[in-house]
């Protein structure tokens, strides 16, 4: 039974990250409780998949968010066709193996750059008077990587460390305009990335730390709504685990 039920009507929403998984599920719950959405991806035809679902509410943008240029210029399009942003979320992200003794150190630098400086970039441009209202509400991904550090995963770790620490910081630096801005930590769901990763299996078999068992993407986005929406009004600053007990 769902007895949360979101109206965010009149609302304007940037979601990166929008092409599958998690990220996919946030932009359609935000468009089917009646917000606007720019759904940002890689992959065009996923993209179209989403839109499809509410094709009035919902603007596709084919981009990597690794690029700061090509992300302004999209949400600089949509703020001008459809008005400025109310909030966002930065659910893009690289998990991959980074072990010491394979250490590559593109991969590396590549999930920094998802996760870490797209994310700085993303705050940056959902919080500029040109493109969002005051008082904007912004999520970012971290995960529980960042508190239980998997083995042979440290840049994936430390990145989303790093999304954590940029939480506690920016947020005070954007609050003189009422903007808030908080980030989930989010254990492994079932998605298409989790299910294609090397560790997918030794994962989804060993429930006995997730005492609510795996989780799926509509267990990430409720909670990605609710801090979003004016229920939240007073959070901000916050890394909130969404784990399914795994932390506990």
């Amino acid at each position: 039974m769902n007895n949360v039920k979101f109206d965010f009507s009149g609302g304007r929403y940037v979601v990166t990250g929008a092409s599958s998984g998690i990220g996919r599920q946030i932009a359609l719950d935000l468009a089917d409780a009646g917000a606007e959405v720019l759904a940002i991806g890689r992959n065009v035809e996923r993209l179209e998949e989403v839109k499809s679902h509410q094709p009035d509410r919902i603007v596709t943008a084919s981009l990597d968010v690794c690029d700061p240029v090509a992300l302004e210029n999209a949400i600089k399009n949509f703020v001008v066709e459809r008005g400025k942003l109310n909030g966002g979320v930065h659910a893009a992200g690289i998990s991959a193996l980074t072990t010491l003794k394979n250490f590559d150190r593109d991969t590396a630098e590549k999930i920094m750059q998802t996760s870490f400086w797209a994310a700085v970039d993303f705050v940056n441009l959902v919080t500029k008077s040109k493109y969002g209202v005051n008082g904007t509400s912004t999520v970012l991904f971290s995960s529980t990587s960042a508190l239980a550090n998997p083995r042979g995963m440290f840049a994936y770790s430390a990145s989303k460390a790093a999304v954590d620490s940029l939480i506690k910081t920016l947020s005070k630096e954007i609050s003189i305009k009422k903007h808030r801005l908080n980030s989930v930590l989010p254990n492994w769901v079932d998605t298409s990335m989790t299910q294609s990763s090397a560790e997918w299996t030794d994962r989804a078999n060993n429930n006995d730390r997730r005492l609510l068992g795996m989780g799926q993407p509509s267990d990430v986005s409720a909670p990605v709504l609710f801090l979003l929406s004016d229920g939240a009004r007073w959070i901000t600053g916050t890394n909130v685990v969404v784990d399914g007990g795994y932390l506990a």
